[in-house]
Parts: C-alpha cells; structure tokens; sequence
C-alpha cells in the first residue's frame, strides 16, 4: 500500500540532520538555530559571513543551507549560491533555502533565478520552518539516488531511475520528467530528447519542457527554431532567466553579437545581480570591441566581490584590458594594484602581470613595464590562457622581445586553429610590428605544423602502428590542450591501441582525461560519440580485466 504525504512527512526524521546557517545578524542566527533544536537538531554550524561559511562548507556535507539573501556584506545570497552552484562545492543532495525579508518581485526572482531548493520569507515560525524542512527532506530523500548518480554524471544510470520513477506515477513525477530530459542531452540522444520534450508537452503546457525542447534544438543545429520558442518562451515566462541566457548564445553563435547582448541587457533588467551573466556580457562585449560596455559589467562584479572569496582574478585582468583599450591606463595599473594584494596564486600573479605589463608600456614606465613581463614570463609548468597570452604577446613585442611573441602566439594558435576572432586578435597585435603579412605568416606556419602532425599520426594508425599514433599525439594534446582536433584523436588513438594490444590501465585513464577535457570545451563536439562508441568496445572486450 502507498504511503500517505503526512505518514511519509512524519517519517522524516531531523535528529541526523546537519545544517549550515548564514546570516549575517546574530539575533537571526540565535533565533534559528533555536528553531532548529527544537526540531532536534543538534548538528549546527552558525556562520555570520561567506568566509566562513566556505571554511565550513570546505571542512564538511551539510543536510541543509539556510542562508539570508542580504549579506550585509557585497556579496549576496544569490551570488553565493551561483558560486556553490558553479564550482560544485556542494553537491546535489544539499538543501538550499534562501531567506528573506524582501517580499518586492526582484528579491524574490533573483534568489529563485538561480535554483534554491525553496525560499523562506522572514519573519517565519518554528512550525513554518518544518513543514518547510519535511516537505524538502521527503522530496530529498525520494530522489537521493538520483541526486548521487548525477554527481557522478552517470546519465544511463539516472535515465533508468528516473523511468521507475516516471512510471511509479507518484508525486515526484515531473522531478523525474525533468532530469531524465536532461541527462538524454548530456548522453547527446537528441533525437529522443526532442520526441520526450514533445510528449511531454502533449501532456500541458510547462515551461521547462519548452526549455528542455529548445535546448535539444539548439544541440541538433536547429537553432532559428529554437530562438524562435525561446522568444515565445520569454513572452509567456519573463521570469524564466535560463531561456534569456539559452536565447543569448544562440545569439552568439549566429554572429548576432548586438542582439545576445541585448537579451542579455533584458536579463539584467530583471535579475541585476548575477554574478555569471554580468561575466556573460563582459565577454560578448568584449568580442565585439566594446570595452566601455565590458567596463560597466565588470566594475559591477569587482565592486560586488571586492571583500568577498567569491572574488576572480579573471575580472581584475579582463578589466585592465578593456581600461587599457580605452585609454584609462591609471585606472587599469590601480585596479591590477588592487588585485595583486588579494591573489598570491602563481597562475593568478602571472596573469595579472601580463596585463600590467602592457598597461605600464602605454604608460611608458619601461621598469615596471618589464619587470612585470619578467614575472609573466615565468615559466611554472602552466599553460596561460588564450587571453593571459594574448597579452603576453603584446607586452613582449612592445618591449622588442619579438621572437617571444612568436612562440607565445604560435602556441596560441595550434590551441584553436579555427578561430577567425584569434586570427582577428593576431592581426592587431601585429599592427605595429610587421603588419598583416607577419601575422598572416605566423598563423599559416602554425597551422600547417599541427595538420602535418596530426596527418602523420593517422598514417601510422592506417599502419597499424596504433601504439606510436597514441604516442605522438598524447605529446600534442598535452602541449596543446585546446586543441579539440588533437585532444580528440589523442583519445580515439589510445582506445585503438587498447583495443589491438591490450587493456592498459594507465592508458585508460588518460584516454578518459582527454575525452572530458574536450566535453568540457564542448559536449557536441561531432568525435564525442565516435570516441563513446569505441570506449563501449573495450568495455566488452576486456570486461573482466576493467572489473579486475
């Protein structure tokens, strides 16, 4: 026989139960965790900033969040949980409820834009706080394997147990409707995804089903008619913030620069206070040229993260590039001033100062200018960034370090061969110094050696000589990680080893690192399934010696 809602609420039990509280006054905090302990909860940790909720969050899993969406501080709730969210710092299985005292529209669309469990609205009572607490712990509980299975991105193992779910027709049903649409497009079944969205939406209009569909479109290339339901999507749901983002790269990957930012621009409207869409625009903006517009969407992030952990080095040099493009050099060495007291990082002090370093040159101190470069220029095993070396770049050349810049863009440009911007960049960086012929010579070279190399491993893989192919191009996927080309063949090539000469651990686990580096660049990269493919092939044919 079922179980009723109240018998199953009452079976939740909160005695086990750890809970996080953040809120920056310590009457609030008093006033919960007494709340919490008459619950019979005794596991509570009280945090009265992000800092120290991170070191708590840092040192243990917590069963439940509650977090006040005002801080008192710059960093807000919203933006805290966007950063959990992002980096993973907490996994599914954690409750997050945010709280507020704001009943207004933006308080409560920007707390549920980015995906709390639920919201409290304060004042709220001990009695209030569980039925809340039941209610989410039931539906917790209901879905715990799902929630494990997802942070281990076991998709063919979530579709199965959302199909028990699905069929058990219970009260979870759309949770279970939901994730399985998701994981069919992690797995990249586009088709079916589009088929369930599509049966989905037989069964009522529901708008993350829309969402669901528009994104299977997008994945399949469709994307003229997945803009089109995404902007039927936004008249009918102008609070649905994913659906303006989705609509934005679609955007952005037409060409049509100028209307993603106004999407975008749209979004802010309502939910000013993301931390990931200001970055979004930010590197629109920053495609297209438009510093100025870079500078108002990152000074808002600087500004909102200056005293917080949440703070990236990212910002600070991206910042000092669009200030030094317009001209505001003073502004730009005094925000790499700013940056340089809070992150000691190598890779962060290094990336800083390359953006310095080109600042100081338009400033003309030639010292500082160089010493700056010098300590960009340290080698410590790290590949910079596009943008870190693109910079690089422009500082050596401004300090007649020529063949320097060479390598440095060579580099850049067998990492991502095909990138028209790139070769755009390269161009302007060599404006002064040898012009567009220079530029043109640099970028032609580099790609030949990459196609020669990749050619001849191919050769030898037709050769049979699948051990020395896999050779080869592991030393160029890891000189040019990037390079989804290369990355790619590098792990199709070591599964065509295995799979002739045997079953390598070691072997196994790189041809695994090199599939997600390129997921993660880009999860419809056309290879994913060829590689998917042939990793299925070695699962069976050497099933016992991977479970050995």
């Amino acid at each position: 026989m079922a179980i009723s809602n109240i018998q199953a609420a009452a079976m939740v039990s909160f005695a086990d139960k750890k809970v996080l509280v953040l809120d920056d006054m310590p009457d609030m905090r008093t006033t919960m965790r007494n709340q919490m302990q008459a619950l019979g909860i005794t596991n509570i940790n009280l945090a009265g900033t992000v800092r120290e909720a991170l070191n708590y969050i840092s040192q243990r899993t917590y069963d439940v969040i509650l977090c006040d969406y005002y801080l008192g501080e710059t960093t807000d709730g919203q933006q805290f949980l966007e950063y959990l969210r992002t980096t993973n710092a907490i996994s599914r299985a954690t409750l997050f409820i945010m709280i507020t005292a704001e009943t207004g529209f933006n308080s409560v669309i920007t707390a549920a834009e980015c995906m709390p469990d639920d919201y409290l609205l304060k004042p709220f009572t001990g009695e209030t706080l569980k039925l809340r607490l039941e209610r989410l712990l039931e539906r917790k509980s209901r879905l715990a394997a799902i929630d494990k299975l997802q942070d281990q991105g076991a998709w063919p193992q979530i579709i199965k147990a959302c199909d028990e779910i699905i069929a058990s027709k219970d009260k979870y049903i759309m949770d279970g409707m939901r994730i399985k649409g998701n994981a069919l497009l992690m797995l990249h079944q586009t088709d079916q995804a589009i088929s369930f969205y599509q049966n989905a939406l037989k069964m009522r209009d529901m708008p993350w089903a829309k969402l669901g569909l528009a994104r299977a479109l997008k994945f399949k290339g469709e994307g003229e008619q997945a803009g089109q339901l995404l902007e039927s999507i936004i008249v009918d749901n102008p609070r649905l913030l994913a659906a303006y983002d989705l609509l934005g790269k679609i955007h952005t990957e037409a060409g049509n620069s100028e209307k993603a930012l106004n999407v975008l621009d749209n979004a802010c409207s309502i939910a000013p206070h993301s931390l990931a869409r200001q970055r979004s625009i930010a590197n629109l903006a920053e495609t297209t040229g438009d510093y100025d517009r870079v500078d108002k969407a990152l000074s808002v992030v600087v500004k909102q993260t200056k005293n917080s952990p949440l703070r990236d080095p990212k910002d600070y040099a991206k910042l000092t590039n669009a200030l030094t493009e317009t001209g505001e050099l003073e502004r730009a060495v005094n925000i790499i001033k700013e940056a340089k007291e809070h992150f000691t990082d190598s890779v962060d002090v290094k990336m800083l100062a390359a953006y310095e370093a080109v600042a100081q040159s338009k400033l003309g101190n030639k010292d500082l200018a160089k010493k700056a470069l010098e300590i960009a220029l340290t080698d410590d095993g790290n590949l910079p960034s596009e943008a870190t070396s693109l910079a690089l770049a422009k500082a050596c050349l401004a300090q007649n370090r020529t063949e320097d810049a060479r390598n440095i863009l060579k580099s850049v440009v067998q990492n991502n061969p095909d990138s028209n911007k790139l070769q755009d960049e390269i161009a302007l960086i060599f404006k002064d110094h040898g012009g567009l012929d220079a530029a043109q010579h640099l970028i032609e070279t580099s790609v030949k050696e990459v196609i020669n190399l990749n050619n001849d491993a191919v050769q030898k893989a037709r050769a049979g000589q699948y051990a020395e192919a896999s050779q080869m191009l592991t030393e160029a996927a890891l000189r040019l990680p990037n390079n989804l080309q290369v990355v790619s063949n590098a792990a199709l090539s070591i599964l065509m080893d295995m799979f002739t000469n045997g079953f390598n651990l070691e072997k196994s686990i790189r041809a695994k690192q090199f599939q997600d580096a390129v997921f993660k660049q880009n999860d419809q990269y056309p290879k994913l399934a060829e590689i998917n493919a042939f990793r299925i092939k070695i699962q069976a044919k050497y099933k016992q010696e991977i479970k050995a």
